[in-house]
């Protein structure tokens, strides 16, 4: 190969030994293989962070991954739990305190203990508005009374403490969803640098300025 201004010398440097029976530089199988082995992995870290990373053999970051996975499944699940005891805790103490024999279907219905004192003054906030009859209480035994007005407020502070469980267990399964998401991202962009590294031309000259040289580097 001659240059037009000055002797032109061109080397090849590979990172390790190519055999050539086996590898092919232009081989447009070995491209639709990755693509598919990308894809793979893919669709594991969508069902399980971490093993698309184990697949392409980065165990570190696998290990991270998943571990995030594992936390946010706990904290999710650890404070629903939280939740639906707080909230067990608020029913029983209303069934104590207000003296309620069968409490009415649906949390519509604690909504209300809540809010009256008793279930006379929640109908007759009924009746005054005109809302539906079929909304009032009338049956006594599904009736309520608080005796104060404190004991309502420990009934609502029992709530409130459900409701921020809730929201907390929210707040993992949504970090679930985003770690899956990252370790999506994580393996596309894992992907366009790996085809961004393949062969490539670069460019120099001799100390001596006599020659210039253009090195096709390849990493295998």
């Amino acid at each position: 190969m001659a240059a037009l201004v000055s002797p032109l010398a061109a080397q090849v440097i590979v990172e390790d030994e190519i055999v050539t029976g086996d590898v092919s530089l232009f081989d447009v199988r070995s491209d639709e293989s990755g693509q598919r082995s990308i894809n793979a992995a893919l669709g594991m870290s969508l069902a399980l962070p971490g093993m698309g990373h184990y697949y392409i053999d980065k165990p570190k970051s696998a290990y991270v991954y998943l571990s995030i996975d594992l936390a946010s499944i706990f904290g999710a699940v650890l404070f629903n739990t939280l939740a639906n005891q707080r909230e067990d805790q608020a029913r029983s103490f209303a069934t104590a305190a207000a003296g309620i024999e069968k409490p009415a279907k649906g949390e519509a219905y604690w909504r209300h203990v809540g809010r009256f004192m008793d279930a006379a003054e929640y109908n007759e906030v009924i009746e005054l508005s005109r809302g539906d009859p079929e909304d009032q209480f009338l049956m006594q035994e599904s009736w309520w009374h608080w005796g104060d007005e404190s004991q309502k407020k420990e009934y609502n502070a029992l709530r409130q403490k459900a409701r921020d469980m809730r929201v907390a267990s929210s707040f993992f399964i949504g970090a679930a969803v985003a770690n899956r998401i990252f370790s999506a991202v994580d393996l596309r962009v894992f992907q366009r640098k790996s085809l961004s590294s393949g062969i490539r031309f670069e460019a120099a000259f001799t100390p001596d300025m006599s020659e210039a040289i253009v090195t096709l580097r390849s990493d295998f």
